[in-house]
């Protein structure tokens, strides 16, 4: 990445990553205030006001368990494809769409998608998400480009008396991630964008993103992660993630029945917000080729790194005999592309544009995300795959692709993570699956967990001693780990968007070079 002006842009970025940084605190102890005041005042200022939701149909700062502001009930918490009230026209907003997603996991995935899909129907698209792996950059994307250096300058420079004069205000200053929320609305504005695809940051009712009137909503998935914030029980964080939804809103909901569910849709039902539920309203089908006895199917074998499915109860703008081929491998990458496909489904003016047979398979078929399982292929028929899997429940997600699609096949661990994480759910669901590990941290970042407090996890979760490696340094554990490698074996590296961001480059580097070397072991035809 090269500017013009290189010094200007590591100015301008030492001066953000400056400010108060959330992601990067290492201790759970801060008492630094979450509100949407700061962030309402922010987009005034840079005049953006047209786009805030209304604060009587806003969440606000109340308790996750304060309804007081919902507007009467006017929905059961479920609705049809065509039934129910329809998303929101203010004039103030109608200029453009807003698709707001939350979730434990899959959000940034099904944003993409989202991005993705409504860019293959001729829209002009914003895709805000979080983290990013290696750049800063990637947070702000217009039409699948990220701002470009000089951008992120400008970007930066207008912010600059704007958060003086917040600091001096009774408010306070804008944190960070405040202020790449409105670098990206900024940056969206100045490219003319159709639609914004905004994915949260953490948790969704105080979220930076939530100050918006959006058109469609979803929520993704529901697990523990960040419990110092949005609280200890699964039922507690859909409280908070289900503060995205707004009156007369669609909302995409991926969550399972239960208890959890139940949550959302009493929310939904007091907020009144017309919600469709996977499971229910929408169904996947597996592509299937063989029927048991039994009757059920089975999934057709995938002779290369990717999925297939089938959706029922997007009515005839996805007939359901419809087979689409996704890229991204694992049921829950589809379980985040039926959610994807649902939300364009929920604004027909939109979904109008966008027809299953001739865009939407070479769109969700091309699509290639980083570190969400991302395959490199090694000479001697080794498998590298890099994964951002950092919490129990998206350690769940990967083991059940290594299942699928790594069965019978020796399985070695890199594994670095960060302090705020449940170090030994992790571990303890992967201790049965991995035959060696490498254990490591990243360096970009304080809130790593030291290798002999990540050694100690690992002992303490049943991993055998005789089994672990531990190698601080992550590239030279990678490398390791790599060169450890039998034939037809296979190396997953997991744990924390940082360790993928910072090994990812070198992998990439080396990728052409694997590439040759695995075409020369191909048998001649």
């Amino acid at each position: 990445m090269i500017s013009r002006d290189h010094d200007a842009y590591q100015s301008a970025i030492s001066w953000l990553v400056n400010r108060i940084d959330y992601e990067k605190l290492a201790s759970s102890g801060s008492r630094y205030r979450f509100t949407l005041d700061r962030m309402r005042d922010l987009m005034e200022r840079l005049g953006h006001g047209r786009h805030l939701v209304q604060l009587s149909d806003s969440a606000g700062d109340p308790p996750a368990t304060d309804q007081s502001h919902a507007a009467p009930p006017t929905s059961a918490g479920s609705a049809s494809r065509d039934a129910g009230p329809t998303p929101p026209t203010n004039p103030i907003t109608d200029s453009v769409w807003i698709i707001h997603l939350a979730g434990t996991k899959g959000k940034g995935s099904a944003a993409t998608m989202v991005a993705a899909l409504l860019r293959a129907a001729g829209y002009r698209v914003g895709l805000y998400t979080s983290p990013h792996l290696v750049h800063l950059e990637e947070r702000f994307r217009v039409d699948g480009q990220m701002a470009t250096p000089e951008e992120m300058v400008a970007l930066i420079d207008s912010m600059r008396p704007i958060v003086q004069a917040m600091t001096d205000a009774p408010i306070g200053g804008p944190s960070f991630f405040e202020l790449t929320t409105a670098m990206a609305i900024e940056h969206f504005h100045r490219h003319h964008c159709d639609v914004w695809v905004l994915e949260t940051g953490l948790g969704g009712r105080l979220d930076s993103t939530n100050v918006f009137q959006s058109h469609a909503t979803a929520i993704t998935s529901i697990g523990l992660d960040h419990q110092h914030v949005l609280g200890n029980t699964p039922e507690l964080i859909a409280a908070e993630k289900a503060g995205i939804l707004k009156p007369h809103t669609p909302a995409i909901n991926g969550v399972p029945h239960g208890t959890v569910r139940d949550v959302i849709v009493q929310i939904a039902k007091n907020v009144g917000v017309p919600v469709r539920h996977l499971g229910d309203d929408i169904q996947i089908l597996a592509k299937s080729n063989e029927v048991t006895n039994a009757g059920t199917s089975t999934c057709i074998a995938q002779p290369t790194w990717g999925s297939q499915f089938r959706i029922r109860g997007l009515g005839e703008w996805m007939p359901e005999q419809t087979d689409i081929q996704l890229k991204l491998e694992g049921k829950h990458q589809v379980h985040n592309a039926a959610i994807a496909l649902a939300l364009v489904d929920s604004i027909p003016s939109i979904r109008e544009k966008l027809r299953p047979e001739d865009r939407i398979h070479e769109c969700l078929a091309s699509l290639q995300m980083q570190a969400r399982l991302e395959r490199f292929d090694l000479p001697g028929n080794r498998v590298l795959l890099l994964d951002t899997a950092h919490n129990a429940d998206s350690i769940d997600a990967m083991l059940n692709v290594l299942h699928d699609r790594m069965r019978g096949r020796k399985l070695h661990c890199l594994f670095g993570t960060s302090a705020d994480k449940n170090v030994p759910a992790m571990l303890e669901r992967m201790q049965p699956h991995f035959d060696r590990w490498i254990l490591t941290r990243y360096e970009g970042n304080p809130r790593y967990v030291p290798v002999d407090q990540l050694q100690t996890f690992a002992l303490e979760s049943g991993l055998s001693a005789d089994a672990i490696r531990v190698i601080e340094r992550p590239l030279q554990a990678c490398v390791t780990a790599i060169d450890g490698l039998g034939s037809d074996e296979v190396l997953v590296i997991c744990g924390s968007f940082f360790l993928a961001a910072e090994l990812r480059p070198w992998l990439v580097e080396q990728a052409d070079q694997w590439a040759e070397s695995v075409s020369l072991d191909l048998p001649s035809s």
